[in-house]
């Protein structure tokens, strides 16, 4: 695997030109030449033959390639990634932006506090403004707090269980059952889970009812048998992360040029719908994490497939970042596009997004 750490050693001039580069080749898609590089900066005041050959060091060096016969150059990975850890500047969000991002995050909107429904809406919302594809992680559900389940008969042999996390996560599961159970009694199994329960992990949860069906007590009261049987049922928690992840905005993958070629479009949008490539994306950021210079907060992180070893993930970025209540699990909220992405407004969308989503957290795990 070719090592992307990008280089200290650049000179002003180098730096220069290579932002100038990376941020045309973002705009265009194209091969960038010295001539219309010249054209479009005004900043750059030295010749087009000097910046021929500025460009032809930094091919030298790795950070640009010529993919075609032509005189234009495009940034290589190297190149990307130095300008993400060094160069982007950082856009600022309009005030149309914000009021989207606030309004889908807001949790007034809804009849029942479903926060797993505000992370879609989140995710189709920043998938339209970043133009690109977007993933919600949810917080681990092993970590989520108790605060409360009902019981509801859906029918003779089925109950539909709800429940409901403190930070607002909501789960339904139906659930098969032997015999019919009456609402007034179903009523006094949520009750009884909820006296044990209230407070605790799910993880904690789970030890708490298996436990205490050993017990000798709870063994000769069936009410209690039932209400813990269910509640066992109702809890489990399902080892597939995949079930986890929210994903919006494949479509926005038709208008890169990079995903033209139709097997190349079709295995991608395969991976988008396995979910296992973003995880191993995600996953990617613990062993090579790149520190956006426009970035504001610590825990944002953008993340190169070229530097993993999925085939269809090595020409995709991802801008990551985390939310979650003060006093809960996190999850993780991000744009995923090509590498060629517009990194100065797409990282402070993330950033906003995830600060909006853990401030209605917050709000919502103190009401």
């Amino acid at each position: 695997m070719a090592d992307l750490r990008p280089s200290k050693d650049l000179s002003d001039r180098q730096r220069e030109i290579l932002q100038a580069v990376v941020e045309d080749y973002i705009a265009t898609a194209e091969p960038v030449g010295s001539r219309s590089l010249t054209k479009r900066h005004s900043g750059i005041d030295v010749s087009p033959a000097t910046v021929r050959n500025t460009m032809a060091d930094l091919e030298h060096l790795g950070y640009l390639s010529s993919p075609h016969a032509s005189a234009g150059r495009v940034p290589t990975p190297q190149a990307i990634r130095v300008y993400v850890e060094q160069l982007a500047s950082r856009g600022r969000l309009s005030s149309k932006d914000r009021e989207i991002i606030h309004a889908a995050t807001s949790m007034r909107q809804y009849r029942t506090v479903d926060v797993a429904q505000m992370l879609q809406d989140t995710g189709k919302v920043l998938a339209s403004l970043a133009h690109h594809a977007t993933l919600v992680l949810l917080p681990p559900l092993e970590e989520v707090v108790f605060a409360d389940i009902e019981f509801v008969p859906v029918r003779s042999d089925a109950v539909l269980a709800v429940f409901v996390a403190k930070s607002g996560l909501v789960q339904h599961r139906v659930i098969s059952i032997d015999l019919p159970i009456s609402r007034e009694e179903l009523r006094r199994m949520s009750n009884y889970l909820k006296s044990r329960l209230l407070g605790k992990t799910l993880q904690e949860v789970r030890i708490d009812i298996m436990g205490e069906m050993k017990n000798e007590g709870v063994q000769a009261n069936q009410m209690m048998q039932n209400a813990l049987s269910l509640g066992e049922q109702s809890l489990k928690i399902e080892d597939n992360p995949t079930r986890s992840m929210l994903v919006d905005g494949k479509e926005t993958f038709f208008d890169q040029p990079e995903f033209s070629d139709i097997t190349k479009m079709r295995r991608l949008l395969r991976a988008f719908e396995e979910k296992t490539m973003l995880l191993h994306l995600l996953n990617s950021a613990i062993h090579h994490p790149v520190e956006a210079h426009a970035a504001e907060r610590n825990d944002t992180k953008v993340i190169f497939g070229a530097e993993g070893s999925v085939r269809e993930a090595k020409d995709l970025a991802l801008v990551v970042a985390r939310y979650g209540a003060h006093d809960g699990p996190t999850g993780q909220v991000g744009v995923v596009g090509p590498m060629r992405m517009d990194y100065s407004r797409v990282i402070p969308l993330v950033e906003y997004t995830a600060d909006a989503l853990s401030d209605s957290l917050n709000d919502e795990s103190d009401d």
